[in-house]
């Protein structure tokens, strides 16, 4: 199985991407927000922890992470591959990400310029429900509040702030750049320009895919 991992800044459109990676490509997509609701909704030992690690405003400690992502990836539905979808976030997972065989891997890294990204983030609107993503400017669901997939309410992201955008944006540079050179290292590392509109940055990613 092929693994593609899509990484980038907050804002960088990531979501986005292996939304239609998915759907053009047939990948399995693997987010590691989806799969922390998953576990939390389930009621998991691991889900319990990283809700009381989120609720207090910290982050998930990556052996809670790396744990519910391999359990993820035990899961048949891969064989056609899979897109990784802001995961590994840091060193550690990486390295844990590059024990689970897979037959050819590439690693995207996502480059948006900081005030583009910061635009987007407070821009976006998320289900309260299900965890869908909108976008005021280009991605509104089609009832106003409402989501078009679950029909739960839709709203600003609490931490959709501009202060605390830009705090998650430093953050995750600092954190990311080992990631980086690590895929880079590794010789499966691509960079592309995700600024403007997502169509084009679509193309750019779906030329190192086919």
């Amino acid at each position: 199985m092929k693994r593609f991992i899509l990484f980038g800044a907050p804002g960088s459109g990531k979501g986005t991407m292996g939304e239609r990676i998915q759907r053009d490509f047939g990948f399995a997509r693997i987010a590691t927000g989806d799969i922390l609701r998953a576990e939390i909704e389930r009621g998991s030992a691991e889900g319990r922890q990283a809700r009381a690690h989120m609720d207090s405003g910290g982050l998930v400690p990556d052996e809670l992470v790396i744990e519910m992502v391999r359990r993820r990836l035990q899961a048949g539905d891969l064989d056609g591959g899979y897109v990784m979808d802001g995961y590994p976030r840091t060193l550690r997972q990486a390295e844990a990400l590059s024990q689970v065989p897979c037959d050819g891997e590439k690693a995207v890294f996502i480059e948006v310029d900081e005030e583009q990204a910061v635009g987007r983030l407070l821009s976006r609107l998320t289900c309260r429900e299900c965890g869908a993503i909108y976008n005021r400017a280009n991605k509104p669901p089609l009832r106003p509040g409402i989501c078009d997939v679950c029909g739960g309410a839709v709203e600003p992201r609490r931490d959709d702030n501009e202060q605390s955008v830009r705090e998650r944006f430093r953050v995750y540079a600092e954190r990311t750049l080992p990631v980086i050179e690590y895929y880079h290292r590794l010789g499966v590392l691509a960079r592309i320009d995700g600024n403007g509109p997502a169509g084009p940055v679509y193309e750019r990613l779906r030329g190192l895919i086919a």
